[in-house]
């Protein structure tokens, strides 16, 4: 965002925000500022008014007079400096609780079926992304990418179960780390892409080893809150790699060089088959 809209939002919010080096903060703490459409923001308020600590609580809303969006403002929490520990308050295993918690809280039917619905969104809009970047990779960044984008098509992303929203990053609030950078897509998106962008922030290490007993952890939390269902468990490992496309592709669209995360995914397409292993067996 940039800093004139980070002050709208707080002006439409009854707030005063301030652009911070990572984004908008609010008397010195991060902040999230989120626009959501007329139709959708009831049901989307009403969950986030029963989130529990661990997750972004909203601190501000008010309405855009020139759009009508609903504007809310939520905490966002520090970034994360250390790993998230397996057992006790803010665990892996709580992280995976309050996921399945918020997919049952704002579910597929929250989101109103307009014009724009359509189910796939998650698929067709990487599509997009990486088509409007690819002509400047070269060609290692290339080739990397097309083989990413056809094991993709391979996959039918909209036989999963669907989810309302979803929230993609890992940080620490005063009560440890929780939930934050919520989501909301113009359509519904698999419930598992919430665990595929948790899973890759907290149980694969920034060279594209996945560490199976932390996953273990996060999935045994979520799955005893909403049990996965077969066609989630064997969508996992393709799930996370398109979590790491995502991440490259933010960093291109940013600016960035972009080789720590195209490497990244290049390493968990190499491990494709342990990898269908390790999170098949994990989830079972």
């Amino acid at each position: 965002m940039t800093d004139s809209e980070i002050r709208a939002c707080g002006e439409c919010a009854g707030l005063a925000l301030d652009p911070g080096a990572g984004g908008p903060e609010h008397e010195g703490r991060p902040a999230q500022c989120l626009r959501v459409a007329p139709g959708a923001a009831p049901a989307l308020e009403a969950a986030l008014a029963e989130v529990p600590a661990g997750c972004g609580r909203v601190i501000g809303r008010g309405v855009d007079a020139d759009t009508g969006q609903v504007v809310l403002v939520l905490e966002r929490g520090q970034p994360r400096q250390d790993a998230v520990a397996a057992e006790g308050p803010g665990s892996l295993e709580a992280l995976g609780e309050r996921a399945a918690d918020w997919q049952g809280r704002h579910t597929a039917g929250a989101l109103p079926a307009g014009d724009g619905y359509r189910r796939g969104v998650l698929q067709q809009q990487m599509r997009e992304r990486a088509d409007a970047i690819a002509a400047s990779l070269d060609a290692e960044s290339r080739a990397i990418l097309d083989a990413e984008l056809h094991h993709q098509g391979l996959y039918r992303f909209e036989d999963l179960p669907l989810a309302g929203s979803y929230w993609q990053s890992v940080r620490v609030y005063p009560e440890g780390p929780g939930l934050a950078d919520l989501v909301v897509p113009p359509a519904p998106v698999p419930a598992f892409w919430q665990l595929a962008r948790i899973a890759l922030a907290v149980a694969v290490d920034e060279v594209g080893q996945p560490d199976a007993e932390r996953y273990r952890a996060l999935l045994s939390g979520f799955n005893g809150r909403r049990p996965l269902a077969a066609i989630e468990r064997g969508a996992a490992p393709t799930m996370l790699r398109l979590a790491a496309l995502d991440d490259w592709l933010e960093e291109l669209e940013a600016g960035a060089g972009g080789t720590a995360r195209r490497d990244r995914l290049a390493a968990l397409q190499a491990e494709a088959a342990r990898l269908q292993g390790v999170w098949v067996r994990a989830a079972a």
